[in-house]
């Protein structure tokens, strides 16, 4: 069968990695779709990409100009089937799946726990998408449950709870707005320590005078990961779960759409579910403290056995 897999770069691509794992989806031949990123290279070096024009949260108008060019990406590939995990980005590959009548799965992003997300919204009123969420769900009939991604991990104590903090990561994601109160947070209570740096799209400068990294290749990113002490990172999936896959349990800090974070407040809900499940030390960056960098570090996480959902139709 051949495939579009359709994802913005960040988490919603780690989330449709793990996903059409998890559902069974065959990607032997299938083309992958997303924004061109450092991370993204990483990950689907070697994979059949299109690359196309990224879109950030809210800029609508951005996505609808996107749709001459999936509709032209749907008459080169002739997938059999289109399956996307969002977000903004995906709505004209979702409206060039209807119009060429290929079947279609939308899986909406595990960090929404209370409603679909406006993608989701679009998904369910304008195509003609089987449509999927990930764990509960909201109880709408419409909407399928399927594994949550996180359902795969669990945080354990580790055997040295104790161990001296003195090296960390700081990774603020790919989303497209600036989170300077992380930054703020994160100089201060790291103070002291060997902190790896990715700020994204948030432009700061440290002590030195040297402005912060911004973007490191995923491979690079997971490594230093694996490598830190203790791990501070965005309520997104995408982090949480490179974190989770590497061993360590984050301390996730949620934007705020009050701040200009983001556009909404589904961050808080996702680090209230996620902290919930053992797997995060969630904490407003205001009110980020040791304390919590010890509590994080004190932690690590496995990968459970899993086995494919094959999705009866």
């Amino acid at each position: 069968m051949r495939t579009l897999l359709v994802a913005s770069p960040g988490g919603h691509l780690d989330e449709l990695m793990i996903m059409v794992d998890l559902l069974g989806v065959d990607t032997d031949d299938a083309v992958w779709v997303t924004g061109r990123t450092a991370q993204s290279e990483s990950l689907l070096e070697g994979r059949e990409v299109a690359w196309v024009p990224r879109v950030g949260s809210g800029q609508m108008a951005r996505a609808a100009l996107g749709l001459p060019a999936a509709v032209r990406l749907q008459h080169r590939v002739r997938p059999d089937r289109l399956v996307s995990t969002g977000a903004l980005f995906s709505t004209p590959h979702l409206m060039a799946a209807r119009l060429r009548g290929c079947e279609t799965w939308f899986i909406d992003s595990a960090t929404r726990v209370v409603a679909p997300s406006s993608t989701g919204r679009f998904a369910q009123r304008l195509t003609r998408a089987e449509l999927f969420v990930q764990g509960d769900g909201w109880g709408d009939p419409a909407w399928r449950p399927v594994p949550n991604v996180f359902d795969a991990f669990e945080a354990v104590p580790r055997d040295r709870p104790d161990v001296e903090l003195r090296t960390a990561v700081v990774s603020l994601g790919t989303e497209l707005w600036p989170f300077d109160r992380a930054v703020a947070a994160c100089r201060r209570v790291l103070d002291g320590m060997d902190v790896r740096w990715q700020t994204g799209t948030t432009e700061a400068v440290g002590d030195d005078g040297v402005p912060l990294t911004r973007w490191l290749p995923a491979a690079d990113l997971h490594a230093a990961f694996g490598a830190a002490d203790v791990v501070v990172t965005h309520a997104g999936v995408g982090s949480v779960l490179s974190v989770l896959q590497q061993g360590k349990v984050p301390v996730i800090l949620p934007r705020r759409s009050r701040s200009g974070e983001m556009v909404d407040d589904h961050q808080l809900e996702f680090a209230a579910s996620i902290a919930a499940k053992g797997l995060a030390i969630a904490v407003d960056p205001d009110h980020l403290t040791a304390d919590h960098l010890r509590q994080a570090a004190a932690l690590a996480a496995h990968r459970r056995p899993t086995t494919a959902t094959q999705l009866v139709r």
